[in-house]
């Protein structure tokens, strides 16, 4: 008998429809942890030991495993392929016996297709330990920063507690609302003109074709003068032709950003539907920094692209320069181009990764960009219009450009004034951030990972350390009260480059090229310290 362990009962079910000769259990997640109610991590000898116990209610599965594989002749490891699924493997491991453990072999799975399956059980490997590594480490950092700073917390309330990764979100929550708070609204003014048989208001700039902003004392004495012109005379064209291009293949950040901002859903639910579809066969795995699209499947969309828009539209994806990663397969994209039988959100889901992924096909949108310099006696105004030259990507991905007629006018025509429009403009304070574009600001800071965005927002949101108001994130009086705390005491320990840099350590670790056990040694001796990096 072979057998097959997977994480969920619905990925287990897509598998079983495919390998009729294999008996696939699903794990539910993770199988062992860190105690619940003590430290489970031991230092001795500059050595780390750690206690790995069952799940509550995980020891009816762990029992299941181990009678079923004493009869197995083969057992497959096809957890995720990243490092929450190679620990999920590693745990497997170590619930049977020494003697199971020549049967384990280890498949990464980036799609659940009856092809990518065929093809991962010929490439059968072991388990990496190297991302089992980066896995405890990352388990164990934050471990260490909860259990030595929480219980400092309590002293000033109860039910307080600091997180190594989710301090540092909060600390960029926190920053944002004192940049509200302090910001002072500055008010300036414009002055535009309206011409005679030219379709655009045109704006008083500098020598620089810089437009010119005055204070509320200066734009009377101007608005005077400037209404004295009759007639402006069109100086100079400027002609540039610039394009737009497609988005990239979809990361997991980009993927949560562009379900909120087309379809409104929250990362939690997006990355909710996007594992029932990867478990189902639908797309590919869902938790990558990738833009990577497997040539093969590039090849199906130029088809695509060329029978539906003809040969001109296509290209293929720009190329981004990404970091090396055993996690750094493939984008999120469909794992077919016909529609699936699906309905409601998880269509709404689909729907949107494929237009993204076929989109990241096409050309660049072109257009050409003019400036027009208008010259009256003393004063230069200027007007810019665009005009498409092709529409590229946009044929089936929205651009918020609009595009006008190219205007058919010379150098010398002259245009009578019609009306002068002063406009007034004031500065507007920072937003706050949105659980996506909360995400965005991680990834750009390099703080928290794929896998690991829509926990740091859960507890944030849990320990009640942030409100939602109309979609953006507030914080509260505790997470003024935690972050106050470690800025005053421990500030090292929410510097964002700090924590950005126990990523990138945690990165070499899976990389082989950093021993994690005297990473979280050297971790553990510095925060039990007055701590100072």
């Amino acid at each position: 008998m072979k057998i097959i362990i997977i994480e969920s009962p619905t990925k287990a079910k897509t598998i079983s429809k495919f390998l009729k000769d294999y008996f696939v259990i699903p794990t539910y997640g993770h199988l062992l942890d860190l105690p619940q109610n003590s430290f489970g991590i031991y230092f001795k000898n500059r050595q780390i030991e750690a206690r790995y116990l069952p799940l509550k209610n995980k020891n009816k599965i762990i029992k299941k495993i181990k009678k079923i594989s004493e009869r197995a002749k083969e057992i497959i490891l096809a957890t995720d392929p990243d490092r929450e699924g190679e620990m999920i493997a590693k745990e497997i491991e170590m619930i049977l016996p020494k003697k199971e453990h020549k049967k384990l072999k280890r498949i990464y799975l980036h799609e659940i297709t009856p092809l990518s399956i065929f093809k991962a059980l010929k490439n059968l490997f072991t388990i990496n330990e190297n991302l089992v590594n980066a896995q405890k480490g990352r388990r164990y950092l934050d471990r260490i920063f909860g259990y030595t700073l929480s219980p400092l917390l309590w002293k000033i309330e109860k039910n307080l507690s600091a997180g190594r990764v989710q301090s540092a979100a909060l600390r960029v929550i926190i920053e944002r609302e004192k940049e509200i708070e302090n910001f002072q609204k500055k008010e300036y003014f414009q002055i535009h003109l309206l011409l005679e048989n030219f379709p655009l208001k045109i704006v008083l700039v500098d020598e620089n074709l810089k437009i010119l902003n005055f204070e509320k004392e200066e734009i009377e004495k101007i608005k005077k003068d400037v209404l004295k012109i009759k007639e402006v005379a069109l100086k100079k064209i400027i002609e540039e032709e610039k394009k737009i291009y497609p988005p990239l293949p979809l990361d997991t950040e980009n993927l949560q950003r562009l379900a909120f901002n087309f379809l409104k859903f929250p990362p939690k639910k997006t990355m909710f539907f996007a594992q029932k579809l990867f478990e189902s066969g639908y797309i590919t795995y869902h938790r990558t920094d990738s833009h990577h699209i497997d040539k093969n499947f590039s090849l199906k969309i130029k088809d695509f692209i060329i029978k539906n828009y003809g040969e001109n539209y296509f290209s293929f994806p720009l190329k981004k320069k990404e970091k090396i990663s055993f996690e750094a397969h493939e984008a999120i994209r469909p794992t077919s181009l016909e529609k699936p039988n699906l309905t409601g959100d998880f269509l709404k889901l689909w729907e949107l990764i494929l237009m993204i992924t076929i989109s990241s096909h096409f050309k660049p949108l072109k257009y050409l960009e003019t400036k027009y310099i208008f010259n009256s006696d003393k004063y230069r105004f200027l007007s810019i219009s665009k005009s498409l030259i092709f529409d590229g990507f946009s044929k089936i991905y929205p651009v918020k450009e609009k595009f006008l007629p190219k205007i058919n006018i010379k150098k010398g025509d002259k245009f009578e004034v019609l009306n002068l429009e002063i406009k007034k403009i004031e500065t507007k304070p920072p937003s706050r951030f949105t659980e996506a574009s909360l995400i965005k600001k991680m990834k750009e800071l390099g703080i928290g990972r794929p896998s690991t965005y829509v926990s740091i927002l859960e507890i944030l949101n849990k320990r009640k350390y942030v409100i939602k108001e109309k979609n953006f994130l507030k914080p509260t009086e505790k997470g003024e009260i935690v972050y106050k705390f470690l800025k005053e005491n421990y500030p090292e320990l929410i510097d964002l480059k700090f924590t950005s840099l126990m990523e990138e350590k945690l990165d070499e670790i899976a990389l082989n090229k950093l021993d994690y056990q005297k990473f979280i040694i050297d971790f553990w001796y510095k925060i039990n310290k007055k701590i100072t990096f």
